[in-house]
């Protein structure tokens, strides 16, 4: 963010003036900010009354971050803005978070010319300032987006007609909006429709134009966001309505890209495949599956040719042709995972054997895992029991081992483990496993006491999940339905 709001050459100058002064002694963080300020006032790029430290110290002496909130007038030529801390959830010390401030450098452009390659604060947003306005952007016509190529950390909000705007621009063409923006107002969005800032619709509906996205950053974004949403709907009725859409989002990239991954494809092309397959097979996208089969199969009858399958692409293609396979290629894997002796390729191969839809091959992997002469080292143990807790299959199966086999599991390690309760309860979210994760507290206060606070934190976790799901979940199924996906059956 410095480098922006001094720009690269003036960051670079302070710098080079500080490392030369302490090259032979001690510095403290105040010394680098003098530095970059000398530089800054010499170069005009701050403000003779404004100094780095007084910017750097809101960002590096308080918690958290801001979210800026945009309202525009109603001709759109200028706008109120204001700041305050982003929380996703808003409890407790909420009130206190109230006096959180920043110095916020802002940045903006606007659709009628727009230009994402000035990233020197246009207008300073000061620690004292809960509002400001800003004037002279364009009409109401055209859209404003703030916080330029993603430089400052906070997030932006709008309000409902500029959001309408930017999600009428990606449709039309997506590309005049620049690649890391794009990821940006996907990102806020998201986490804004989750904090209950915005509507789930809007968020939605800046998915829609993912159709036609072709850049790593954005799809990376919009995936990474998608997690969340998945696990909530993983085991409604509402499910295959919201798997369905997202196919129809993530199909056209999983055909550009295919599934043979190549060496000689650009780095970004590489990783967007990994995330393209990855998410299509999880959506049981029936090409992805039986392409992970056949590879997978064709390694089994060549078992000593590790070239076969991609090393990019060797996790999902042992997740998902284990997932729709049996106990052959189960024990496969196995077999591969205890004659390895790369620890990449056991750590994969231990991650993937929890992906099979075998309820009593799950039910053996957790007793094998938690055996004192099984092959699997104690501390990969957890490795195993949460590739079984993100299966949705094995989900239930992992939190009843957990509660059934508890005192097998703390003798096994000697006292509790909190990372074995999160894994097997981080989709939690209705008022009956919330009873189960209390009962199971009461029961073992004792043996708990040493991870009592992990604890707390995952029932606190919990209820916000049934909280977002009392909020959401009707809200989601509705748009679904509204955009052609819906979870009814026909009469007919």
């Amino acid at each position: 963010m410095m480098n922006h709001f001094l720009t690269e050459d003036t960051f670079r100058k302070g710098l080079s003036t500080y490392l030369d002064a302490f090259k032979y002694g001690n510095a403290e963080q105040d010394d680098l900010w003098e530095h970059l300020t000398q530089a800054a006032h010499q170069d005009g790029t701050l403000p003779l009354d404004l100094t780095v430290k007084t910017i750097m110290d809101t960002w590096t002496l308080q918690m958290g971050y801001p979210v800026i909130t945009v309202e525009r007038s109603p001709d759109g030529t200028s706008a109120s803005v204001s700041q305050e801390r982003f929380l996703l959830v808003k409890e407790g010390d909420f009130k206190s978070s109230e006096e959180y401030k920043w110095w916020v450098p802002l940045t903006y452009t606007g659709g009628d010319d727009s230009n994402f390659n000035e990233t020197r604060a246009k207008v300073w947003m000061k620690d004292t300032e809960t509002l400001i306005t800003i004037q002279s952007l364009p009409t109401k016509d055209h859209w404003v987006i703030f916080n330029l190529q993603e430089t400052g950390y906070y997030r932006v909000n709008y309000d409902n007609h500029n959001w309408n705007l930017l999600i009428q621009q990606l449709l039309t063409d997506h590309t005049v909006i620049a690649t890391i923006n794009r990821a940006q107002i996907i990102d806020d969005a998201m986490n804004l429709a989750r904090a209950d800032q915005v509507a789930y619709d809007t968020a939605l509906e800046v998915y829609n134009y993912l159709g036609q996205e072709t850049e790593y950053v954005p799809w990376a974004t919009a995936i990474n966001n998608l997690a969340y949403l998945k696990d909530m709907f993983s085991r409604t009725g509402g499910y295959g309505a919201l798997k369905n859409y997202l196919l129809d989002i993530l199909v056209p990239l999983y055909n550009m890209l295919g599934f043979i991954d190549s060496q000689s494809d650009p780095l970004l092309d590489q990783y967007k495949r990994q995330k393209a397959l990855t998410w299509a097979c999880e959506l049981e996208h029936q090409d992805c599956l039986q392409n992970a089969a056949a590879i997978y199969a064709h390694w089994m009858n060549n078992p000593d040719n590790s070239s076969i399958i991609s090393p990019n692409l060797k996790s999902t293609v042992y997740c998902h042709a284990i997932s729709v396979g049996g106990e052959k290629e189960w024990n496969f894997a196995w077999n591969k995972y205890l004659k390895s002796n790369v620890g990449s390729e056991k750590i994969r191969l231990l991650s993937a054997m929890g992906c099979t839809k075998q309820v009593w091959i799950l039910s053996r992997y957790l007793e094998i895992a938690f055996s004192p002469d099984s092959g699997i080292r104690k501390q990969d143990a957890f490795r195993v029991f949460g590739a079984v807790a993100a299966n949705e299959v094995g989900r239930p199966l992992a939190w009843t081992f957990l509660q059934d086999q508890w005192d097998t599991i703390f003798e096994f390690y000697g006292k509790a483990k909190s990372r074995l309760i999160k894994s097997a309860t981080s989709s939690f979210n209705s008022v009956q496993q919330l009873k189960e994760l209390r009962l199971f507290r009461r029961e073992h206060l004792q043996d708990l006491e040493s991870v009592s606070r992990s604890v707390q934190q995952v029932i606190e976790r919990t209820k916000i999940n049934i909280a977002w799901m009392t909020s959401n979940y009707q809200v989601i199924v509705n748009w679904l339905h509204k955009n052609g996906y819906s979870t009814k059956l026909s009469n007919a």
